[in-house]
């Protein structure tokens, strides 16, 4: 796809050192499934591949003044779309011989091109629209017979699926059935008079007809009609005469116009079904008209996840995924499909290979796949085993703070609405990784060149002890005290030597997270220990209020002892974190009600860890967008 100045995406560079803000896609040949946030750029995705391809539905797109691009310079008066078809097979390539482009190296493609202009600025509505093909669209015209091939099946967001497939004049699911295969024998009429038999459904709809206008009753009432009223009205020699008939043409659009489908009643009598499953009921209708397409078969979907429960979301993108590799065990059905999707469901995002999606932003697209980013074989096997629907959100976040555990992922939103803008408000997702894994993350957001303009921080511990701490709490960690100043920096280089374009490490100040905010100021001093004893209380069952204030209370004065005593906050913080590095209390608890106490307790940003306050700067402060 290319697309210039098409709503979000912009013009070319005028100049050199100018932004390229067009649009340059290369789509898999199998899913794409594009993520990222509000208004980055997805649905205008799918509508230039609308526009220019058009759909099977009858939903026809009228290009209107709202989708030329607004730029520094004002609203661009042109834009262009184009969709480019690569690897055609022999069949593709004979059906569209006039229209394909050939190489140098004797390579096929067929592009099709929209070009529109706006012809009068003080008359938004007159737009010139031309589609043609050829790579720069000076190609020949496509004709509606090629148009018609070329259409692709669009299921729109927010469907009311239920209204979609009842009876009526043009209904959707006339247009699905009229292009399914075995519907092309049934436009004969096969209507036996003398017989009375029939069998397919013009016949069988003109069978009807017929026994309608032989019924006793109609007949008795056309009598009555002409003998008693209509013959009274005849002039001289003329004769009028009515006859009753089945309103309509006797075709297969008339017979298919007056079916419906829906969920077949689980016993006795029919029921409403959920939002849900008539949404799935609906996919299903589609996908049958799209299973028979022998030519370029295209599927964009927006928003597949509406009204559906994750369990369902699951099972439509193994069915999906099913479709694209081509060969599922059905004889009657073509090819492989392209699926084209869109989504704000951290449980589809979780339920593809990371290589197969598209994260927009800000009118820029990225695509994950191999060679495009920093990841490796191993990262993207890691990935499809772990990244699961907890730490999808990452794809539709404007900064992510990937953490090492759960009292990271707890405390630290605590700590950020404390203290400033909370998370929810910065667009921050917070990534539980646990111990393993840091980097196979953020390197999702690294390539090389154009950087996804997403901020991320991975937050994680120093691991070297302060000067006295006690051997049993120590362990294996070497003491920052008895190590040479480069050898410390070797250290922190070591932790943060996959930083790179928007990825930052924050490496705490001294050990970990608990014992830095503990070591950071009297006040976090205070805050710490009294979540940590309330932990220790919380062990065999949980205090009630009552628990919990006496316990919040009695380490309060315990920390004011320790101050007046002259105690340094080193070593009183060695003494809060204590109960969870030896006597294994439970971090997350600790974090739980830390994050509880600064619900009431006032904390500024100098009472923290300086790792922590940076860290956030750079996830609130996010990339320009």
């Amino acid at each position: 796809m290319r697309v210039e100045n098409f709503r979000v995406f912009g013009s070319g560079p005028a100049d050199d050192g100018d932004k390229d803000s067009r649009l340059d896609l290369e789509l898999d040949r199998g899913i794409n499934v594009l993520v990222g946030e509000n208004d980055s750029g997805k649905s205008a995705i799918v509508d230039a591949i609308r526009i220019c391809l058009l759909t099977t539905a009858a939903d026809f797109y009228r290009i209107s003044r709202d989708d030329f691009h607004v730029g520094p310079d004002g609203r661009a008066t042109a834009l262009t779309i184009t969709c480019g078809f690569t690897d055609l097979t022999t069949e593709e390539q004979a059906t569209f011989l006039e229209l394909v482009t050939t190489d140098r190296e004797g390579t096929a493609s067929l592009f099709v091109t929209v070009h529109a202009e706006l012809m009068d600025p003080l008359r938004p509505q007159r737009i010139s629209v031309t589609t043609r093909t050829g790579p720069d669209g000076s190609g020949p015209a496509l004709d509606g017979a090629a148009r018609e091939l070329l259409k692709a099946t669009y299921l729109r967001p927010l469907r009311d699926a239920e209204a979609e497939l009842r009876s009526g004049r043009g209904s959707r699911l006339s247009q699905i059935l009229a292009g399914y295969p075995a519907m092309s024998a049934q436009e004969v009429n096969d209507f036996d008079v003398e017989e009375d038999t029939a069998n397919t459904l013009v016949g069988i709809l003109r069978r009807a007809e017929h026994h309608l206008t032989m019924n006793s009753s109609v007949a008795a009432a056309v009598d009555d009609i002409n003998t008693d009223y209509l013959s009274k009205f005849a002039i001289g020699s003329d004769s009028l005469r009515g006859v009753i008939s089945v309103s309509g043409d006797a075709t297969l659009a008339r017979a298919l116009e007056r079916l419906e489908l829906s969920l077949s009643p689980e016993a006795g009598e029919w029921t409403r079904r959920g939002l849900g499953y008539n949404n799935a009921l609906f996919m299903a209708a589609e996908l049958l008209l799209l299973g028979n397409s022998e030519i370029a078969p295209l599927l964009l979907i927006e928003e597949p996840e509406a009204h559906l429960h994750p369990q369902l979301q699951a099972r439509i993108m193994d069915l999906l995924q099913e479709r694209t590799q081509g060969d599922d065990g059905h004889q009657h059905r073509a090819g492989p499909v392209q699926v084209i999707l869109t989504t704000h469901s951290p449980n589809l995002a979780s339920a593809i290979p990371v290589e197969h999606l598209t994260l927009v932003a800000n009118g820029r697209t990225f695509r994950l796949a191999p060679g495009l980013t920093r990841l490796d074989e191993g990262d993207y096997e890691f990935l499809t085993r772990f990244l699961d629907v907890t730490k999808a959100g990452l794809f539709f976040a404007r900064a992510v703070a990937i953490v090492e555990g759960d009292a990271e992922a707890i405390l630290l939103p605590a700590l950020a609405a404390a203290t400033g803008p909370s998370f929810n408000a910065s667009g921050v997702t917070v990534v539980n990784v646990g111990t393993v894994g840091l980097f196979r993350y953020s390197r999702i957001f690294q390539r090389e060149g154009d950087q996804i303009p997403v901020a991320v921080a991975c937050i994680r511990d120093r691991d070297l002890v302060p000067k006295g701490t006690p051997d049993d709490m120590r362990g294996s960690l070497k003491c920052a005290h008895e190590m040479e100043p480069d050898e410390i920096q070797r250290h922190l280089e070591k932790l943060t030597a996959r930083d790179g374009g928007n990825v930052r490490t924050f490496v705490s100040d001294q050990w970990t997270l608990e014992y830095d905010l503990a070591a950071a100021s009297w006040e976090m001093a205070t805050l710490m220990h009294q979540a940590v004893q309330a932990a220790v209380v919380s062990k065999s069952r949980w205090p009630n209020a009552a628990t919990l204030a006496e316990s919040d209370s009695a380490a309060a004065k315990q920390v004011v002892q320790w101050r007046d005593e002259g105690r340094s906050l080193e070593n009183t913080a060695i003494e809060i974190y204590k109960p969870l590095r030896v006597e294994n209390f439970s971090k997350p608890i600790a974090a739980q009600h830390a994050a509880r106490l600064l619900k009431t307790t006032p904390i500024t940003a100098e009472q923290l860890p300086h790792y922590l306050v940076d860290a956030f700067t750079h996830l609130r402060t996010g990339v320009p967008r």
